[in-house]
Parts: structure tokens; C-alpha cells; sequence
């Protein structure tokens, strides 16, 4: 009996296991398919700018993509510079990569995997003024490219493919081992990733030796502050406060002096406030405080927010309306915000205020909702953060933008879609 049980459930896990490749595929093909779309959307976009703008020639269509990338955003939940990826991907791999396109669209290759080869085809691209010889062989390496990976992806794993795939690429590369290094290294850059738990990931792409130089540097540092006896950091925090340290300049004439806007709650600067029955008053009864919170950014644990309260040289009281001092209405004569109330609205909103968008408000550009030349005054109750592109859009479509009672701002497209109705699926 024991056997045949085994036996049994040897066969319904195959099925359950059986039933992940066609899941994966579908998953598969639905990626292409969204890239598919979205590239479909933005060429009948610049086809009929009309549909979204009312401007003419290259600004029309520049307007009109812009307008459509929104939709899209919105409509499927993308940021607007993915849903502008996704497209170019589509578009080139259709073009310079038939194949290996065919199995995504089947199916079969996953897009992260054609995502990487269109990139990685740069490499192999003729340059502008290039030889017809140049050219054509450009267009055999690429045709090799295509060919291949679309037979690899049948067969190998993502690790394997992407290993595959560079070392092709390094064989086929006509440039000079220099030129590519010179190439590589305009691309150097610094990228800060999405915070957790208030921490963040800080990449830098450098040239080879100079990470290196950087390391050892660290190193021997951490190595030296780990002899005093009253070090009690692990090797790998004290690197990382060291870096951190010297790439804020701290202690030196040119330290940072960048503005973050951190907001804390009275409760956790004052001690909570207790009610006659003993409830705490700034939560609601929850016995939870409002967290701190980097505007814009993650929240920040308690120890921390104090510790910044503490350290701060000055500071902004806020309950639910800035303290005196802080003006809310300007003369009409007046365009630009103040320092003042630009602040507040980045405390208020901490992202643009379009829907959808989480572009942060300190780097978005201050709207009149009723246009200042329309007689729209300079106070709070007419501003709002808008990101530069969204700002253009709004100025350049025929998006509209509706500022709700909370402030966030409602987009509402030339098709009917409304922005705070719920997605279809």
C-alpha cells in the first residue's frame, strides 16, 4: 500500500511541476506581447499626434509620445521610462533579431534574456559613415547573434545565456580592446537603488584599477581603525561607514550641505502624549506613532529620527499648518513660489503629484493649477509639484490634469481613461 501511495504522489507532483512550463511561457509571451502593444501605442501615437495634442510637426509628436507613455503607465501599472524600454526592445529586436523575437512571442525566450541581447548589440553596430563592407558586416555579426541565441534559449539557462552571449560578443566586437575600454568608460556613473528598512545600495561604475585602488584604500583603513580596543564594528560596517564618510566629505571644508527633508513626529521628540485613560493621542488609540519618514523616501526607526532631530541645527515645526512665519498667499503679482512654500509642498506631497508617478517632489518643477496668466495666484492652495515631464504634458497635451482635495492630481486621457478608477484585471 505504502508503494502505490508513493507512487501516486510521485505522479502528482509531475503534474504539478508538469503545469510550470506552460505558466512560464504564457508569462513568457505576455511580456512580449505588453512590449509588442506599448510599441504599437506609441506609432499610432506618432502617426495621429492629433489624438493627444494639439501642437504641430516634431513638437507634436514629441508631445504625443510623451502623452501615450502616461497612458500607458497608468493603464498597466509601468513607470514611463520602462514603458519607453519596453517599446525600443520591441521595436529593435523585431527588426535586428527576427528570430530569437519569434520565440518570445512563442513563448519560449523569456524578454529579460532579448532585453539583453538588443543591448548588448550595440557593440556591433556600424558606425555612422561607415563602409559598405563595414556595414554588411555589422549586419552578418548581428544575423549570428540572432541566430544563435535564438537556438540557446531552447536549451540553457539565463546564466548560461548572458555567459554565452558576451563571449560572442567580445568575438565579433571589430573594435580595438582600447576603443571598447574607452567606450565602456563613458559609461562610468553612480546609481543609488530603491531604499530598504531606511538603507540604500550606492553602485559606482569605475575603471577596473581604480575600484581596485578604492578597495584597497577602504581595507586598510578599516584595518586600522579595527586595532583601538574600543572598536566594536565588524570589518564590513567600518568599511561602509568609512566610504560613506568620504563621499559626503565629512569632516572636511567641503562636506555636504545637501537638503533632506525628514519628517518626525512630535511623539518621537517629545515622548507620547497620554490621554486621561492612559491612550496615546497621536495614533488614535492604535498605541502606534506615525513613523518618521525621509520625504519621498522610506521610513526612518525611531532611533534614527531622534538622532536627527538631535543633530539638526534648525528646524520646521508642523502640526497640520505651518507655524506663522511661513506665507501661504502671495501678492498675484508674484510668479515664482518662495524657498518657503516649495519646501511645504515637498513635505506635503514628497513625489510628484501626478498619479502614478514617484518621481520625488524636491526635483519637481512648482504648477499653478489655475495658470498664473488666468489670474491663478501664488499660494499653496494653487500649487502643486509636478515632475519636468509631466509639467510639459500637461502644458503641451490634451491630458488633463485635476487636482483632487488631497492634493494628488487625477489624469484623465482623450480615451476616457480615468486615473483613479481601478485597473481592469
Amino acid at each position: 500500500m505504502e508503494g502505490v501511495e508513493a507512487v501516486s504522489a510521485e505522479r502528482a507532483m509531475g503534474l504539478v511541476l508538469d503545469a510550470l512550463v506552460p505558466a512560464r511561457m504564457l508569462a513568457n509571451q505576455g511580456d512580449a506581447h505588453l512590449a509588442e502593444g506599448i510599441a504599437a501605442a506609441l506609432a499610432f501615437a506618432a502617426e495621429r499626434p492629433w489624438v493627444y495634442t494639439d501642437l504641430t510637426g516634431a513638437d507634436a509628436q514629441r508631445a504625443a509620445e510623451q502623452a501615450v507613455l502616461i497612458e500607458v503607465s497608468l493603464r498597466v501599472q509601468l513607470a514611463v521610462n520602462r514603458a519607453r524600454d519596453l517599446a525600443h526592445v520591441a521595436v529593435t529586436a523585431a527588426r535586428d533579431l527576427p528570430e530569437l523575437w519569434r520565440r518570445a512571442l512563442e513563448g519560449f525566450a523569456p524578454f529579460a534574456l532579448v532585453e539583453a541581447t538588443v543591448s548588448a548589440l550595440t557593440a556591433l553596430r556600424a558606425p555612422a559613415g561607415a563602409t559598405d563592407a563595414e556595414a554588411s558586416a555589422a549586419a552578418d555579426a548581428i544575423a549570428l547573434v540572432d541566430a544563435q541565441t535564438a537556438t540557446w534559449v531552447l536549451s540553457v539557462s539565463p546564466g548560461a545565456f548572458r555567459r554565452r552571449l558576451r563571449v560572442l560578443i567580445d568575438r565579433l566586437d571589430p573594435r580595438a580592446a582600447s576603443v571598447r575600454h574607452f567606450d565602456a568608460h563613458s559609461q562610468r556613473r553612480l546609481v543609488v537603488d530603491d531604499p530598504e528598512d531606511g538603507m540604500a545600495w550606492v553602485h559606482l561604475l569605475v575603471p577596473a584599477i581604480e575600484a581596485i585602488a578604492i578597495k584597497r584604500r577602504v581595507n586598510s583603513t578599516a584595518r586600522h581603525l579595527q586595532k583601538d580596543a574600543r572598536e566594536y564594528r565588524s570589518r564590513d560596517q567600518v568599511r561602509a561607514d568609512v566610504a560613506s564618510a568620504w563621499l559626503r566629505g565629512v569632516g572636511t571644508g567641503s562636506e555636504a550641505k545637501v537638503k533632506v527633508f525628514v519628517t518626525v513626529p512630535s511623539g518621537l521628540v517629545g515622548g507620547r502624549r497620554r490621554g486621561e485613560h492612559g491612550e496615546c493621542t497621536l495614533c488614535g488609540g492604535t498605541g502606534r506613532d506615525a513613523q518618521a519618514q525621509i520625504v519621498g523616501g522610506p521610513v526612518l526607526d525611531p532611533l534614527t529620527a531622534q538622532q536627527l532631530f538631535l543633530d539638526a541645527t534648525s528646524y520646521r515645526r508642523l502640526i497640520v499648518d505651518p507655524v506663522s512665519g511661513v506665507p501661504l498667499d502671495l501678492d498675484r503679482r508674484r510668479y515664482r513660489p518662495t524657498r518657503s512654500q516649495r519646501d511645504l509642498l515637498v513635505l506635503r506631497h514628497g513625489t510628484c503629484s501626478r498619479d502614478g508617478c514617484d518621481r520625488l517632489a524636491v526635483d519637481a518643477e512648482i504648477d499653478h493649477i489655475l495658470e498664473w496668466r488666468r489670474g491663478g495666484p501664488t499660494d499653496l492652495g494653487n500649487l502643486r509639484p509636478l515632475c519636468p515631464a509631466d509639467h510639459r504634458a500637461r502644458h503641451r497635451t490634451r491630458l488633463a490634469f485635476r487636482t483632487r482635495g488631497d492634493g494628488t492630481t487625477q489624469v484623465v486621457t482623450p480615451t476616457g481613461l480615468v486615473s483613479d478608477e481601478p485597473p481592469p484585471f
